[in-house]
C-alpha cells in the first residue's frame, strides 16, 4: 500500500504562523483560521489501496529534513495559494532529500505553473476531481506523467464530502470550519483571477451534501463555518434553497452555529435573501467594495458596485444584522491623493467597521496585469510580495500619484481606520441602523470560556480602547442583545487589526525610505502580455473550431485532442500574440494548419508532450466548443508566464495591413 502525506504549508508570518509569539490574552484561542478543506477533499477523492494523512503547518511543526513524519511515506503532496509557494518549494526540497515523490496542486501553481515545473515531480493545474484519481492510477502502474491539467471545469456535484478523519482537535486548533458550496463567479473584475481559475459559470454542490458537511463539522465542535465560495449568491435561487434548508438544521443544534461567506453587494437588492442570511445566523459577509469612486469602479469592471448607491446598499445589508467585512483598494488609475480622505469618509458614512484596505496589485492571470504590463507600469518585486502576507505591497506604478505618495496616503488612511474613535462611531451606527434583527433562537447562555477571553482581551487595551469597547457592549446589551455575539466577534477582529498596525506602519516607513532615495530605480517587468485584448474573441469565432476539427480528425487517440489544442495555440500565440493582431488572414490559418499537422504527427508517434490535459472533446455543441476555447487560452496564458521575453516575437507592425516575412512567404507560395 502506498502512503501519501498531504501538506498544507505555512503562508508567511501571518497570525497562524508558529513563528509569531501570541499575546497572553490569546491563550485558549485557536492558532489557525480554518482546516485545510482542499486537502480533506483530496483525501476523500483517494480510492482504496492508499493510506493518506494530512499535515497542516499552521498547527503542526514546520517540516524540514530532520522532522519525524511518524511513518514511511512514498509521496508528499502540497497545495496552497501564491503566498504558500516559497514554503511549498521548500517542501519539495525536503521530499527530494528524503527520496519521496513530490506533487503540488492548488490555485498557486494553477496561477503560476512556471514556478513549480522542474521543482516538483508532478504538477497539477486546475481542479483535481478527475486528475488526482488519474495520477494515482498511473503512479500505481509505474507510468505517471509530470503534469496533469484539468481544462474543463469538473462537476462539483460529484465532488465528495471532505474526509476529516484525523482532525481530532479541530475545534481547538481552528477558529472556524470550512465548507464549499459553489465554484466560479459571474463577474469579471479586472484585478481578480477567480474566473481564470474557476470560471464564470457558478457550479454548486447539492443542498443535501452541504447540510451533511455542516452537521459533520458541528459534531466536531465547530461553532462557526466559512462557506468558501467565490460568490455565495452567484446563483441566487440556489443560495435561497440552501439557506431555507440550513435554517431548520442550524436551529436543531444545541447551540446554533454562526456562518460567514463572500458575496457581492447586489445582495442588497433582494429582501428575501437578506432575511434568509440573517435568520441562518450569518454573522458577517465579505464584500469587495473596492472604491467610493465610480470612475475607479468602472475601471475595475465592477458594474454590480457602480450601478448602485453603495452607501445605501451597505447600510441596507447591515440593517438586517448581517455585518460586513469590506475590502477596499487604493491606487486605481482614477485615484489621486484625495482618494484616501474620500475612502475614510465613505466607510464612516456606510458604518462598515471591519475593513481591509490594500494597494492595487496586478496578479498573474488577471486582465489588469496584461494591461499595465503592456504600458510598462508593473514593478518586478521578485518573491517579496509573497514572503510576508502582513506586508502591504503593490507592484504597480500609479497613474495620478507616485508610489511613495501611494504608500504615505495608504499609511494615513490605515491609521485612521485602526483607531478606536472609528470603531466607536461605526459600532453605534450599526446599532442605530438595525431595522430587522436576525431571528435566531437563543438556546444556551453565553459560553463562559469565550466571556473570559473577552475579559482578558479588554484588559490588554489602553484606556481609550477600554472606554469605547465597554460603552459599545453595554449599548448592544441594552438595545440589541441578539447582536452581542456578532459584535464581540467584530471586536476581536478589530482589536487584532489595531495590534497589527504598528508593524505595518513600520514596514511602510522602511519602504518609503527606500523608494524616496534618489538612487532607487524600480525594475519594470517588461515581458509583453502573451494574449492581447480582443485576440480571444477572434480565436473563439474564427479559428478555434478549425483547429479542433483538424486535430479531432487527425489524432488516432482522441484523448490527445485537448493536449494538442494547448500545444497548437501556445505555439501560435508565441508567434503572433505580441503583434498588432486585428483578424485572421489566410497566412494565419495556414500557420495553424501547419501546427496542427505537426502536432498530429507527434501525437500519433507517441511524442506529444508530457502533460495530460483532461477535457471532453466528443460531440461538443457550439456553446461547449466556445467554452473549451476559452479554457484552452487560459491554459496558454498559464504556460506562457514561464516563457522568456526573447521567445515572444516583439513585432509592433500591424500584420493585417503591412505583413511580414511569414505572410510574404505564404503569398509567394500561393501565387506561384
Amino acid at each position: 500500500m502506498k502512503r501519501i502525506l498531504l501538506v498544507s504549508p505555512r503562508r508567511g508570518s501571518d497570525f497562524a504562523s508558529n513563528d509569531i509569539p501570541r499575546p497572553a490574552h490569546a491563550e485558549g484561542l485557536p492558532r489557525a483560521l480554518m482546516p485545510p478543506l482542499d486537502l480533506a477533499t483530496i483525501k476523500a477523492l483517494t480510492p482504496q489501496g492508499f493510506e493518506v494523512d494530512i499535515w497542516d503547518e499552521s498547527v503542526q511543526p514546520h517540516i524540514d529534513e530532520q522532522t519525524d513524519l511518524g511513518k514511511d511515506y512514498d509521496a508528499i503532496g502540497v497545495t496552497g495559494y501564491m503566498t504558500h509557494l516559497p514554503w511549498a518549494i521548500r517542501l519539495a526540497e525536503v521530499a527530494r532529500k528524503k527520496g519521496l515523490l513530490s506533487a503540488i496542486g492548488g490555485p498557486g501553481v494553477s496561477g503560476s505553473p512556471d514556478k513549480c515545473r522542474g521543482v516538483f515531480d508532478v504538477v497539477f493545474i486546475g481542479e483535481a476531481e478527475l486528475t488526482w484519481p488519474q495520477f494515482l492510477e498511473d503512479w500505481t502502474a509505474g507510468r505517471h506523467r509530470s503534469e496533469y491539467r484539468q481544462v474543463q471545469r469538473p462537476d462539483v456535484a460529484s465532488s465528495p464530502a471532505p474526509n476529516w478523519e484525523g482532525f481530532s482537535s479541530m475545534s481547538k486548533d481552528y477558529l472556524m470550519g470550512a465548507v464549499q458550496t459553489t465554484r466560479g463567479c459571474p463577474f469579471d473584475c479586472e484585478f481578480c483571477d477567480v474566473i481564470h481559475l474557476f470560471g464564470r459559470q457558478p457550479r454548486h454542490k447539492p443542498v443535501e451534501t452541504i447540510l451533511q458537511e455542516v452537521a459533520a463539522l458541528e459534531k466536531r465542535g465547530m461553532r462557526m463555518i466559512f462557506f468558501c465560495d467565490d460568490n455565495f449568491i452567484g446563483r441566487p435561487k440556489y443560495a435561497k434553497d440552501l439557506l431555507k434548508a440550513l435554517i431548520p438544521l442550524n436551529n436543531s443544534f444545541e447551540r446554533p452555529m454562526g456562518f460567514t461567506t463572500q458575496l457581492t453587494v447586489n445582495v442588497a437588492e433582494d429582501d428575501e435573501l437578506l432575511e434568509l442570511l440573517a435568520d441562518a445566523n450569518f454573522h458577517w459577509v465579505l464584500i469587495g467594495i473596492e472604491s467610493p469612486r465610480e470612475a475607479s469602479l468602472r475601471e475595475a469592471n465592477k458594474p454590480q458596485n457602480y450601478k448602485t448607491n453603495l452607501v445605501d446598499s451597505l447600510r441596507r445589508i447591515q440593517s438586517y444584522g448581517v455585518l460586513i467585512k469590506g475590502n477596499m483598494i487604493v491606487g486605481f488609475d482614477h485615484d489621486d491623493e484625495r482618494i484616501f480622505d474620500e475612502t475614510y469618509a465613505f466607510l464612516l458614512k456606510s458604518g462598515v467597521v471591519n475593513v481591509g484596505v490594500s494597494m492595487l496589485h496586478a496578479y498573474p492571470g488577471t486582465p489588469l496585469l496584461a494591461r499595465l504590463q503592456k504600458a510598462g507600469r508593473v514593478v518586478d518585486l521578485g518573491d517579496d510580495f509573497i514572503t510576508d502576507v502582513m506586508r502591504p505591497l503593490t507592484n504597480i506604478v500609479p497613474l495620478q500619484m507616485s508610489r511613495v505618495e501611494l504608500f504615505r496616503g495608504y499609511k494615513s488612511l490605515m491609521q485612521r481606520l485602526r483607531s478606536w474613535d472609528f470603531f466607536d462611531q461605526c459600532a453605534k451606527d450599526i446599532l442605530g441602523n438595525l431595522r430587522r434583527p436576525p431571528n435566531v433562537p437563543r438556546k444556551a447562555p453565553p459560553d463562559p470560556a469565550r466571556l473570559e477571553l473577552l475579559r482578558r482581551a479588554i484588559d490588554t487595551l489602553d484606556e481609550k480602547g477600554k472606554s469605547v469597547v465597554t460603552g459599545v457592549l453595554q449599548a448592544v446589551w441594552q438595545r440589541a442583545p441578539m447582536m452581542m455575539e456578532r459584535m464581540v466577534s467584530t471586536l476581536f477582529r478589530f482589536g487584532g487589526n489595531v495590534a497589527a498596525f504598528p508593524r505595518i506602519a513600520s514596514w511602510l516607513d522602511a519602504r518609503i525610505e527606500v523608494e524616496s532615495s534618489p538612487d532607487f530605480v524600480p525594475q519594470i517587468l517588461r515581458t509583453p502580455p502573451p494574449i492581447p485584448p480582443g485576440f480571444k474573441t477572434l480565436v473563439h469565432k474564427e479559428a478555434f473550431p478549425k483547429t479542433y476539427d483538424w486535430l479531432l480528425a487527425g489524432l488516432a487517440d482522441r484523448r490527445l485532442v485537448a493536449e494538442g489544442l494547448l500545444q497548437v495555440w501556445k505555439s501560435f500565440v508565441i508567434r503572433w500574440g505580441a503583434t498588432d493582431f486585428t483578424g485572421f488572414e489566410d497566412y494565419h490559418l495556414e500557420h495553424l494548419r501547419e501546427l496542427c499537422t505537426r502536432t498530429i504527427e507527434l501525437g500519433n508517434s507517441g511524442q506529444l508532450g508530457a502533460a495530460r490535459v483532461n477535457a471532453e472533446v466528443d460531440g461538443l455543441s457550439g456553446v461547449q466548443l466556445r467554452r473549451l476555447a476559452g479554457e484552452i487560452l487560459v491554459s496558454v496564458e498559464q504556460d506562457l508566464r514561464g516563457v522568456s521575453e526573447a521567445s515572444v516575437v516583439p513585432l509592433v507592425v500591424n500584420v493585417h495591413s503591412h505583413g511580414d516575412a511569414f505572410a510574404q512567404s505564404y503569398r509567394e507560395r500561393m501565387t506561384g
